[in-house]
């Protein structure tokens, strides 16, 4: 079995993304738990292999991979309603698993650890025949994602939840909930979506991380997760036109590069880059800009004269 390919494939969260079969959230108060597949002591918030719903890499508890701890456990105390829970906690990996699993590792996050991260994921996976579809399904635009969370950090750890919708492979809007802070009881997390484009979406993006994913995680820190939900429009939706008129230069860039629209709009011009998760990342009143300090990729920029926005994708090499 090729385990490799089911490790590589969660770089397809960005890059490689296939539509699911739903429309709604699936297990959003993480009452459905099944046996994993590789590792039958483990037991994975979804309804079992080849199916849409929550994944985690429990499966680097196999012994083909350095039986590693298991990550991502069933909670019945606390939970913020119902039966269950879910708890994620980085735990450290055996040196096998760590082997293969920094491969993977630099490329989405910029930099190799030794700790595992508590990851949890929605998509389906099917062991059976090493495929991999991120995401759900998801045609509208969302405005907001919302979760229940206690934290208990090690350190100065940090607890993320990102999100993204995607269409055909691009990014369309995201966000991002980080918190330090150890809490005493359950607490909402709100995720406002932020648009690049206008583009209607085809799926929704969503990964928890019991740890940083900027920076090494710290072994021992606890997320407990609940009753997810995401909000829909009720006003109006924003407008964005299409990339044609704005202009980037040079692009492919360095991260140092001019951009350029004409308007008749005496409007004060503002821009912002975002990555692909949706993250404003720089902001300035001036056409000139100044990434060169962020990792190579794919970016966004967005100008808004004050009455129209406008965005185009730039290179970062």
């Amino acid at each position: 079995m090729k385990i490799n390919l089911l490790i590589l494939s969660f770089l397809a969260l960005l890059l490689n993304v296939q539509t699911a079969n739903s429309q709604q959230l699936i297990n959003p108060d993480f009452e459905t738990w099944t046996n994993d597949f590789l590792v039958p002591s483990a037991m994975n918030p979804n309804s079992g292999n080849n199916t849409y719903g929550w994944w985690d890499y429990n499966y680097f508890n196999s012994a083909i991979v350095g039986s590693s701890p298991i990550s991502v456990t069933r909670s019945t105390n606390p939970v913020q309603s119902g039966n269950y829970a879910v708890r994620l906690e980085t735990v450290v990996y055996t040196q096998t698993s760590w082997n293969i699993y920094k491969t993977w590792g630099y490329p989405f996050i910029f930099h190799e650890y030794n700790d595992t991260l508590g990851i949890l994921f929605n998509g389906k996976v099917n062991v059976n025949n090493q495929t991999f579809y991120p995401g759900i399904a998801c045609t509208q635009k969302l405005t907001q994602f919302k979760f229940y969370y206690q934290y208990q950090p090690s350190g100065n750890d940090t607890a993320e939840c990102r999100v993204a919708l995607i269409s055909d492979g691009t990014p369309v809007a995201g966000g991002t909930f980080k918190t330090s802070a150890a809490t005493s009881g359950w607490q909402q997390a709100v995720i406002d979506f932020t648009y690049v484009n206008g583009l209607t979406p085809d799926t929704l993006l969503i990964l928890f991380s019991s740890s940083s994913l900027d920076y090494k995680p710290k072994a021992g820190s606890v997320l407990w997760i609940d009753n997810a939900s995401y909000g829909y429009p009720t006003g109006i939706e924003q407008k964005f036109d299409k990339e044609n008129g704005l202009s980037i230069s040079p692009n492919p860039s360095n991260g140092i590069f001019t951009v350029q629209f004409q308007t008749k709009s005496s409007n004060k011009q503002t821009i912002e880059v975002y990555n692909l998760l949706g993250d404003k990342i720089y902001s300035t009143i001036s056409n000139k800009v100044d990434i060169s300090h962020s990792p190579k990729g794919v970016y966004f920029v967005k100008l808004s004269d004050g009455e129209k926005n406008f965005t185009k994708k730039i290179v970062v090499q």
